[in-house]
């Protein structure tokens, strides 16, 4: 989610003091002007008037939290979920859903606008999205609470564990498992040596990764196999050792159950098969619509040359490739590099390959570096693509797509593309986790 600073948390005396909302910025917090000060205040919306005291202050901003209300809204979310006030999975769910996108799409143009970037005010596109069952992938931490196993996400800002047995945002399936899970995790020897637990709804079995902190028994091994069989689960275990030369530590990924390739997702109809600790998109339904705007925007055919800069295992590189485009994709995990080439073999995509190379490092003297394409997708993680927006901009590649998870890494890289000769064509915002902060900003440039 995306933070515009992080102010040094300095010892506060000040005291309470009102405030009245005004507005709400990016992150979904609620802004309030005061003494000079700009304040911003979870957990209160516009129209609200509150008793708060100051919890971090920084020149002339400040974080504050809500002690007392004095007038709360009636635009305020009905409450859907006991744990919402404490629970860090979906934090802004007291904001109406159509009001907080409305104020994340509105963040997104304004912090464009400051950091300089010329664009039209009104969106492209902008995809909402369920808030309910829309969570196809999770990771929920463990707890051992007098010896008994509970699972949860955390509290916001904090790592006290919030227990749960179901969650509204989660799907249907991955709520039916979590009481079986935990059942399972209760039965096990070595359940001292848990350390959290992912989920994965894929659209074929459901997938189950279980970190540990240290071995466990052959006994316990064997329990959590035979319940992946028994309930048709694919479920992996990561088991920590150390490095032979650097003695770093390491996760080994050992499946337990002899159906992997019974986990996949469906990419605009290309089958990727996963692992357990697969990343995917999170929000399906609005994945959908992200490869369709992705592939709009490409308008990929025969004979064009794609590159797909941070490509996973080919969300958007296969179908690309299933278009007709000559597709190259490049990150930096190996083994998932390994994955994506297999599944283009699977789906009989001849014209997509895949490469390894760390987009933050140097990688412009390989040889895939050095070739003229047609059109590239940068999907970068939440530090953004300083580096490989800054070869894309020397390269003069005709058309960009950017999709960003963080928009206040994006808009360094929005004005390295911009500064060499770019222009925006379109942008618009996607909705992919609903009842947070998190809003991703897709942007089409052109030379």
């Amino acid at each position: 989610m995306v933070t515009f600073y992080k102010p040094k948390v300095k010892t506060i005396t000040q005291k309470a003091f009102e405030v009245e909302c005004v507005d709400l910025d990016l992150q979904g917090r609620g802004v309030a002007k005061k003494d000079n000060k700009t304040w911003f205040i979870y957990n209160l919306i516009p129209g609200e008037k509150a008793r708060v005291v100051p919890v971090a202050v920084k020149d002339k901003i400040g974080e504050a939290k809500v002690t007392k209300y004095i007038y709360k809204s009636d635009n305020r979310a009905k409450s859907q979920c006991p744990l919402e006030e404490s629970c860090g999975g979906c934090p802004l769910a007291y904001i109406k859903e159509n009001d907080l996108l409305a104020y994340k799409v509105k963040g997104l143009y304004q912090l464009l606008k400051k950091s300089g970037v010329a664009l039209n005010e009104t969106p492209s596109f902008v995809v909402n999205s369920n808030a309910l069952n829309y969570r196809r992938a999770c990771r929920l931490a463990i707890r051992i609470d007098h010896g008994k196993v509970t699972v949860g996400f955390r509290e916001g800002k904090s790592q006290k564990l919030v227990s749960l047995t179901t969650c509204k945002v989660l799907s249907e399936r991955i709520n039916v498992a979590i009481p079986k899970v935990v059942e399972l995790l209760n039965k096990l020897q070595g359940k001292r040596n848990l350390g959290h637990l992912e989920f994965i709804d894929s659209d074929g079995a459901l997938g189950i990764f279980l970190r540990v902190t240290e071995n466990l028994s052959d006994a316990d091994l064997e329990i959590i196999g035979s319940f992946g069989k028994e309930n048709s689960y694919v479920i992996s275990v990561g088991i920590p050792y150390k490095h032979e030369i650097d003695s770093s530590e390491q996760i080994k990924e050992i499946l337990l159950t002899d159906k992997e390739d019974a986990l996949f997702i469906n990419a605009s109809d290309c089958k990727i098969i996963c692992k357990p600790t697969a990343f995917v998109q999170v929000n399906k339904e609005v994945n959908k619509d992200l490869i369709k705007l992705v592939l709009d925007a490409v308008k990929p055919h025969p004979g064009m040359k794609v590159l797909d800069l941070f490509c996973g295992l080919g969300n958007f590189t296969l179908p690309l490739a299933k278009e007709g485009a000559e597709v190259l994709g490049i990150d930096i995990v190996s083994s998932m590099i390994k994955d994506a080439q297999k599944n283009a073999e699977l789906n009989d995509l001849h014209n997509a390959k895949f490469a390894v190379a760390d987009l933050e490092d140097e990688f412009e003297k390989q040889q895939w570096a050095k070739v003229k394409y047609d059109a590239v997708v940068l999907d970068p993680g939440r530090m953004g693509a300083k580096r490989a927006a800054l070869f894309v901009s020397k390269l003069k590649i005709p058309k960009i797509v950017m999709i960003s998870c963080n928009p206040l890494a994006a808009s360094r890289d929005i004005r390295e593309l911009i500064k060499s000769g770019y222009k925006i064509t379109a942008w618009g915002a996607l909705d992919m986790f609903p009842r947070t902060s998190h809003i991703e900003l897709m942007t089409v440039f052109s030379l």
